[in-house]
Order: structure tokens, then sequence, then C-alpha cells
């Protein structure tokens, strides 16, 4: 008895080992990025060895080395000779605005590493007059 074989040729390839490894590299990718956008205002934020990023909305609220004060990339205020916020009315009502449109919204801090901490602490408490429920400071990563 004769068996009879017929030889074909592959026609379709096997893609499913090529969808697991780009899935794995985009689960890789989305893991090591850095979710936290920084505006374009020149600020040497801290180290720390605890920094996490792990907010979705945030509004910026930057302060420079020359005691300008920045929501998100627009200047709205600074400090005066006597470490008052010149413009703080204005600022407690923009960002009060923010947070009631988005009640969810963090405010994320940043300050120049040579700013004395009672400017960051008045930052803090503007935040909280404009009742920001939620805040951090920004700082670097230690790597």
């Amino acid at each position: 008895m004769k068996i009879s074989v017929k030889k074909k040729a592959i026609t379709t390839t096997a893609l499913v080992s090529m969808t697991d490894v780009v899935f794995l590299l985009l689960i890789f990718i989305l893991i090591t990025s850095n979710f936290i956008s920084y505006t374009g205002i020149p600020i040497e934020v801290p180290v720390s060895d605890s920094a996490h990023t792990d907010f979705q909305r945030n509004i910026s609220l930057s302060i420079n080395r020359l005691g300008e004060i920045y929501l998100d990339t627009e200047q709205v205020g600074r400090f005066g000779e006597e470490e008052e916020i010149i413009g703080r009315n204005e600022l407690i009502d923009r960002l009060r605005y923010l947070v009631e449109t988005n009640p969810e919204i963090v405010v994320m801090i940043q300050a120049d590493r040579v700013v004395a901490l009672g400017r960051v602490v008045s930052l803090i408490d503007v935040s909280k007059a404009a009742d920001a429920k939620r805040f951090f400071i920004a700082a670097q990563l230690a790597r």
C-alpha cells in the first residue's frame, strides 16, 4: 500500500508571538514613563529618594529664584519686598475656578531649590484658600 504525502508550502505566519512581544514592550514603556509634565519654567526642584508620580490630572503652581509665581506657564504673581504675594487674590480666584471645575485636581507645587521655605508655605496657603483638597511638592527622584 502506497501512502501519498502532499507537500504544502506554509502560507500563513504566526503573528501571535509578535503581538505578545509588542504588548510587553508597550507595558514596559508605560511603566517606565514619567507621567508628570513639567512646565517650561526653569526651576531646579530638590531631589528626593521617595518621589513618586501617581497623579493623573494636576495643575502646576511654580515659583522661581526671582520670586515669580506661575500657574502652569502663565505668570500670575510675585513675592514683594516684605514676603507678601503680589496678586494673591487673583491667584486664589483663578486656582479656585480650576478646583471647582475639577474637584479631583491635584495642585503640584514646584519651587526652585534656593527658594525659602516660607514662600513654599505661602503657596500651600494659597492652595488651601482656593479649596484645593490635594496638593504635593514636586521633587526629582534621586538616581
